[in-house]
């Protein structure tokens, strides 16, 4: 008995030691979990809550802000979208039967490949989870409203709408330069003002309350403010159809129009040439099939994309050419250096430094006063003013004007040209010479625009500017931008010379083709050849302005390096009487003179030059000038002979014959196109004959011509027999 009941004892006392070790284990436990709960219960609490739900934490995208123009046209806008997400997991839960529809219905409406989407859902042997394990797979961006409402009306599992914005153009290509689009790099006004329109993202996500579970809640996205431009829709629609008329015509690398108010600096239209769609920046661009475009490397692609989109009227620069006279000779009246009657005489050609620099009129246009050397378009004229300013004052009046200066104006990327002028140390008597006619330094168009600007509008150099307010989603005006004079350049009295001297220009100089019957307007055509010059190619330009009185509109167009530039593209003044009418009509600007008291073009008569030894495209402007059409007859740029003669006195609207050779001055051997006489008399065809350097065959000749031998277009030796085969 005695040992059984110390064998109870130490069994007890085991019980014991167990129970003591159990019940302190139990307590150290709870004491962690007390500890833990108190001190860190509700980090982890909302850790566990976050694993939870985070996976319904998605991002709602603000609307971008509006870009209008100043009447409130939209030119770009922001529409709410929906990206179509997955829940593989909650899918993954649903009876077979939930998941082929769901499977069923996003193949149907999006396009998706069903057998994919049961992939997703395929479960992992190991892990017993879907291959797919996520809450977020996106199977399609971008969704229109009517998209997201086809889905939810058919009460899908596990499909869940992510709000988002999508950027539209609603003109297309209209003013795609200046607007821009949105991508990886923003362009345009979209990158200029990025941070006013981007507004501020929201929030959508579930919190976790103890009472009634998991609850949905938003924090709203705060919208982005508005950009109020100061394009006119109307104008700008003028402006593209411009371009697009000069592009088709002449087949340049660019052409640009850029109409602004004078006195404000605002910007009314800026066009280019180069056309693209921001809805779609990546399409293959015009002129490219899809199999020349698909030859290119990336680099190549990226390279010609880049130079559509980029904005020519600010981005790049050339030599400006005639269009600076006005400025030129707005320095030196303002400086009393000239009078605007006194005279200059232009043989064609000045010898600057030992150098020959001829005048675009080989043959010269004589004596001329200041006014008519901006109407006539006198090289020689400008180059006595230039050298009586002197390089000091030249340069001063360059540099005030802006000329080669960024303008300051609200559009990203604008090429300043600093690098591409001359230092006033650097500048020697031929440069000077050739400065003084607009060649020898480059501009923008905006720049040189805004310079020309200065010169009519009473002397004020203005910033240009293309926005004009930025609005919140309330109405509030928060930034506004007013007219801002940079400095006084010109006074109001040089200023009002200059304007009647510009109209003289379109009355009766080179500008006459842009003559609007019962208006007058003023302006100036610009011709520059481009660097390298053998390679001969041109920048042909005119700017123009209305109402004279107190301009409102001022106006440049321009054909950047036209295809064949000596094949009639002298002038781009027929442009810019197309653009000025529909301004005035749109602008409702009253005439100025009754058209029925002008004199009819038909008893108009005007002098030929003679523009034999000159360069075809230099007689063909001073024909344009006048007023009167032509026939081209053989090929090259070397004028060998024209009929009538010079000297002769035509009608306005007269066409005048002009024999051309393709060799250039100075060859030992000259080639020229047997011309079209057919019809002609044989006094008529004769002259042609033997002004070209041919000879007639000899016989009895009566009646008109009915073909020659050799025939029409043969390039034939100078000195060859032509025999002409007379009709019955």
């Amino acid at each position: 008995m005695k040992k059984i009941s110390k064998k109870r004892k130490r069994i007890k006392t085991k019980i014991n030691f167990v129970l003591f070790v159990l019940v302190t284990v139990f307590v150290c436990l709870g004491g962690r979990v007390f500890h833990i709960k108190s001190i860190h219960g509700a980090e982890y609490e909302s850790a566990a809550k976050e694993q939870q739900v985070s996976r319904y934490d998605s991002i709602i995208s603000p609307s971008r802000g509006n870009i209008v123009d100043r009447n409130n046209q939209p030119l770009a806008i922001s529409t709410r979208v929906y990206n179509i997400i997955l829940d593989v997991r909650v899918l993954s839960q649903n009876s077979e039967k939930e998941q082929e529809k769901t499977i069923n219905a996003l193949s149907e409406v999006l396009g998706l490949n069903a057998d994919e989407l049961r992939g997703y859902l395929v479960k992992d042997p190991t892990t017993g989870k879907p291959m797919l394990d996520t809450s977020w797979k996106v199977l399609a961006k971008k969704q229109e409203l009517d998209i997201k409402e086809k889905l939810e009306a058919m009460n899908l599992k596990g499909v869940v709408f992510e709000n988002d914005i999508k950027r539209k153009y609603p003109g297309g290509s209209l003013a795609a330069q200046v607007i821009g689009f949105m991508g990886n790099t923003n362009y345009g006004l979209e990158k200029m003002y990025d941070e006013e329109m981007r507004g501020v993202p929201g929030r959508s996500f579930i919190t976790y309350d103890g009472k009634n579970g998991a609850i949905q809640q938003e924090v709203e996205a705060q919208d982005g403010n508005t950009i109020i431009t100061t394009l006119d829709y109307t104008i700008q629609t003028y402006a593209e159809e411009a371009v697009k008329q000069s592009m088709a015509d002449y087949n340049p690398e660019n052409a640009a129009t850029v109409v602004m108010n004078p006195q404000t600096g605002e910007i009314l239209a800026m066009a280019s040439g180069l056309k693209f769609d921001p809805n779609d920046p990546m399409a293959i661009p015009e002129g490219y099939d899809k199999t020349q475009w698909d030859a290119m490397t990336a680099k190549e692609q990226n390279d010609i994309l880049a130079n559509i989109w980029k904005n020519f009227c600010i981005s790049s620069t050339y030599e400006p050419g005639s269009i600076f006279k006005p400025c030129v000779v707005a320095a030196a009246i303002d400086e009393k250096i000239v009078k605007n009657d006194d005279n200059f005489y232009c043989s064609g050609k000045k010898l600057v430094a030992d150098k020959e620099i001829k005048c675009h009129l080989r043959s010269g246009h004589g004596t001329l006063s200041t006014q008519d050397a901006i109407a006539e378009s006198c090289n020689v004229a400008l180059m006595d003013i230039g050298d009586k300013m002197g390089v000091p004052m030249f340069y001063k009046y360059q540099k005030e004007f802006g000329v080669g200066e960024v303008t300051g104006v609200d559009l990203p990327d604008e090429a300043s040209a600093s690098t591409l002028m001359y230092k006033e140390s650097d500048i020697r008597e031929s440069e000077l010479a050739t400065m003084s006619f607009g060649q020898s330094f480059n501009t923008n168009t905006l720049q040189i625009l805004n310079a020309v600007s200065a010169v009519i509008n009473g002397g004020n150099l203005m910033k240009p500017y293309i926005v004009s307010q930025v609005v919140d989603p309330q109405g509030n005006v928060v930034k506004e931008t007013k007219p801002k004079v940079l400095r006084k350049v010109i006074s109001q009295e040089t200023s009002d010379i200059i304007k009647e001297d510009m109209i003289s220009t379109i009355e009766y100089g080179t500008g006459k083709k842009a003559k609007i019957s019962g208006y007058t307007f003023g302006g100036k055509t610009g011709t520059a050849e481009q660097i390298p010059r053998s390679d001969e190619k041109y920048v042909v330009s005119f700017v123009g302005f209305i109402p004279v009185e107190n301009p409102k509109y001022i106006a440049l167009t321009l054909i950047y390096k036209p295809e064949e530039y000596a094949d009639g593209v002298t002038t781009v003044a027929p442009v810019m009487k197309v653009l000025m009418e529909k301004i005035i009509k749109y602008a409702n600007i009253e005439p100025n003179y009754n058209a029925n008291d002008e004199t009819s073009t038909e008893e108009e008569k005007v002098t030929l030059l003679n523009y034999t030894g000159n360069s075809l495209f230099d007689a063909l402007a001073d024909l344009d000038a006048k007023g009167l059409s032509y026939e081209i007859v053989g090929n090259g740029n070397n004028i060998v002979n024209q009929v009538p003669r010079a000297g002769t006195e035509v009608n306005v609207g007269s066409k005048i014959l002009i024999y051309v050779d393709k060799n250039a001055e100075g060859t030992t051997e000259s080639l020229v196109t047997v011309p079209d006489i057919s019809g002609k008399t044989f006094d008529e065809s004769k002259e042609i004959i033997e002004g070209l350097g041919l000879k007639l065959s000899e016989g009895v000749y009566s009646g008109n011509v009915q073909k020659t031998e050799p025939a029409y277009g043969t390039e034939v030796k100078v000195g060859t027999e032509i025999k002409l085969i007379m009709a019955e």
